[in-house]
């Protein structure tokens, strides 16, 4: 049975017209986001076709896809195709509905195209998923400061500073938080 398997997985690639090797070229280079291609427009459309063949393979299901999804989002996100991220990151939230990326990475589609309610409805969502989740915290505290709420702003940088920090994007988020607060401080009173 175990031989069996990985012919298996050979058929469904081949019968999609992609090989192992190109399949391996195809999960590289789709999930690269996190790299510094997000600020080379010449990757991203390579990074959204390789998501789509993905896709499209049909070998993936579940949390997989559902990350295949949110990564295709991404690279149509940085191509300014809001709507169509829009669908993407709907489509991985139905596939795994407790992801907490997927959720801010929609609100921030919803953040630039000044849907501030939605945003703050996903960060929300986001943070009731993940307490610790710092983005979230110091995202919705930038959409306070837009809508002209300071007080809520500082609450919610403070509290994306008060979670442990677990990973980069938790550092990212209470660096951000802390530069926020302190422009705030030196702001001239009104």
């Amino acid at each position: 049975m175990r031989r069996l398997l990985p012919l298996a997985a050979l058929l469904v690639f081949v019968t999609c017209g992609v090989t192992p090797s190109m399949a391996a070229d195809d999960r590289v280079i789709c999930f690269s986001l996190g790299a510094e291609n997000y600020k080379d427009p010449a990757k991203f459309d390579p990074g959204m076709n390789a998501c789509t063949r993905m896709i499209n393979s049909g070998a993936y299901k579940g949390k997989g896809l559902a990350s295949i999804y949110r990564a295709r989002g991404s690279w149509k996100q940085k191509k300014g195709q809001l709507e169509a991220s829009l669908a993407d990151y709907g489509i991985s939230i139905s596939l795994e509905p407790d992801n907490v990326e997927s959720y801010d990475y929609r609100a921030d589609v919803y953040q630039q195209q000044g849907e501030f309610d939605k945003a703050l409805a996903d960060y929300d969502r986001a943070s009731r998923i993940d307490p610790t989740y710092a983005a979230a915290y110091f995202s919705r505290g930038m959409i306070y400061e837009k809508k002209g709420d300071v007080t809520k702003a500082r609450i919610e940088y403070n509290k994306a500073i008060a979670v442990p920090t677990k990973d980069r994007i938790a550092q990212w988020a209470q660096d951000n938080a802390r530069a926020k607060l302190k422009a705030l401080a030196d702001e001239p009173k009104k």
